[in-house]
């Protein structure tokens, strides 16, 4: 076939492939097309086979219609020089591009902005709003962007969907809110945190521990985890749905029923020495430690403390029990009075003491001979003493810092696994078994786990300086004196369900 009858046949398919005019692909569409690196090399692969043919001339006209790509884009191309052979390569079609990931969009945007207005900005936030406990929007913030802003990006003005990315690159979250910031901020409670973290790294140091640690928590009949599925169209027409057999939805909880009380410690090897009382009430919502006294606990506690010996004692480690500052965790034997004490009070103590004590004293003197007196010659902690007896190593744990106690993740795993595990038939007895049961057959891997996700946090906090805030070390009884100081007593010790919190990472198996 001669060049005159190749050209006759392109020119007739020409025709062939011309469109309508409202089925002309848009500008855009031909720009995607184009970009395509196999696209190219076809179009020089065309070009040069119309060119050994003698139609070269068509070529243009020809891919346009062909590939649905304008005429100059065509021409731009082949203007071009192939950045292979097109006559014997091929190269891949492109992939797609890759859709950014949120986590990589955030570190984008955050690297956008130098570090000095990422941290002017996050000091802006916690001076300007946490500080003074005032409500932080993005409209605020953009507001106010030239009080944050850096040198550097003083020209960015970012709109608010940027600045919701670079908080959220910077780690700030919109998240509940905890009432804890507080802890961090008491002088009074910063003072106790140091001495805990003081004890334990020494402690730590000398290695070899036996640690568990002690705590009371309760539960009731109708227990229900706080976050769950929930049928919301039954929630808006619960008539229909209770007349058609069905609920009105998944409810928080159907009834509280008899309260019990349950004390354990938790090891690396799970939960140890559980108890759990039967208190015969139903719950009110009140606070559980009324439900506890000195007596029971201190029964509890010397059974713990020989345990844990024993156990020290057959691997050669040194015991350790951590426990809190409850009141019938302190209970004093002859406690020596305080300066709120009735006069009657002061005055028979002076005397069961043999201390001089005329009666023309009056209550400031009293106070005034009180105060020459160290309590700690005097005040005589009954479960201490049972820890020295039994040669038990007792670390009090800092008042509203449940981060610092294994035994909280324990209790959080538990109520999640009573939400599941009680039925509505079960009463108080049933409860109880169940309890001890599941207690039981804990597993060691999450105990440990619990464990040492305690002890990096106590790590974290040396690390942040927390124990340099006080450098004086405190006696119990400054423990006690500046634990009842902090705390409510109309506080319910809730337990929080740690697991959930922000700074837990990781998954643990139950």
């Amino acid at each position: 076939m001669n060049n005159h009858h190749i050209r006759h046949h392109i020119i007739a398919l020409i025709k062939c492939l011309s469109p309508l005019p409202d089925q002309t692909p848009s500008l855009s569409r031909k720009a995607k097309l184009v970009q395509c690196d196999k696209t190219r090399a076809l179009i020089h692969r065309i070009n040069s086979i119309f060119l050994s043919n003698g139609v070269a001339d068509l070529t243009i006209s020809f891919v346009s219609l062909l590939l649905s790509i304008h005429p100059r884009t065509v021409s731009r191309t082949l203007s071009d020089s192939p950045c292979s052979d097109p006559l014997t390569d091929f190269p891949p079609c492109a992939p797609p591009p890759v859709k950014m990931s949120r986590k990589a969009i955030q570190d984008r945007v955050t690297a956008s902005f130098s570090s000095e207005t990422r941290e002017k900005l996050r000091r802006f936030i916690h001076t300007e709003y946490f500080a003074l406990h005032k409500r932080l929007t993005l409209k605020q913030v953009k507001k106010r962007t030239e009080e944050w802003i850096g040198e550097g990006d003083k020209d960015r003005y970012p709109s608010i969907p940027v600045i919701r990315i670079l908080l959220h690159g910077m780690e700030f979250s919109f998240v509940k809110l905890q009432s804890r910031t507080h802890v961090y901020m008491d002088p009074g409670l910063c003072k106790l945190q140091a001495n805990f973290l003081r004890i334990m790294k020494d402690l730590r140091t000398q290695g070899n521990l036996m640690i568990w640690s002690c705590d009371e928590t309760w539960v009731h009949k109708g227990m229900r985890p706080r976050i769950a599925w929930q049928d919301l169209k039954a929630v808006k027409q619960p008539l229909t749905f209770l007349k058609n057999g069905l609920t009105a939805g998944n409810s928080a909880q159907w009834r509280k029923g008899e309260r019990l009380v349950i004390v354990a410690c938790l090891s690396h090897q799970g939960f140890r020495c559980p108890k759990v009382w039967r208190t015969g009430r139903v719950d009110d919502g009140g606070d559980y430690h009324a439900e506890m006294n000195a007596e029971e606990f201190e029964s509890y506690i010397e059974t713990v403390f020989i345990t844990l010996r024993d156990e020290a004692q057959r691997e050669n480690k040194t015991p350790v029990l951590q426990m809190d500052n409850a009141k019938y965790h302190s209970r004093v034997r002859d406690k020596m009075p305080c300066q709120n004490d009735r006069k009657e009070v002061m005055a028979k103590w002076f005397k069961d003491h043999n201390m001089q004590c005329l009666d023309s004293w009056k209550k400031k003197e009293m106070i005034g001979a009180l105060k020459q007196l160290d309590r700690r010659d005097y005040n005589v902690y009954i479960v201490d003493e049972m820890a020295k007896k039994y040669g038990i190593t007792l670390v009090r744990t800092p008042p509203y810092m449940a981060e610092y106690a294994p035994i909280e993740y324990g209790w959080s795993s538990m109520k999640k696994a009573m939400a599941d595990v009680i039925d509505t038939t079960d009463d108080g007895g049933v409860i109880r078994t169940k309890l001890i049961d599941w207690m039981n057959n804990f597993s060691a891997k999450t105990s440990s786990q619990y464990m040492e996700k305690c002890k990096r946090v106590e790590e974290s906090r040396i690390e942040e300086g927390g124990i340099d805030y006080d450098p004086r070390a405190l006696t119990v009884e400054e423990i006690v004196d500046e634990a009842e100081a902090q705390l409510d007593d109309d506080d319910v010790d809730e337990v929080l369900d740690l697991e959930e919190e922000e700074w837990s990472q990781g998954s643990f198996e139950y």
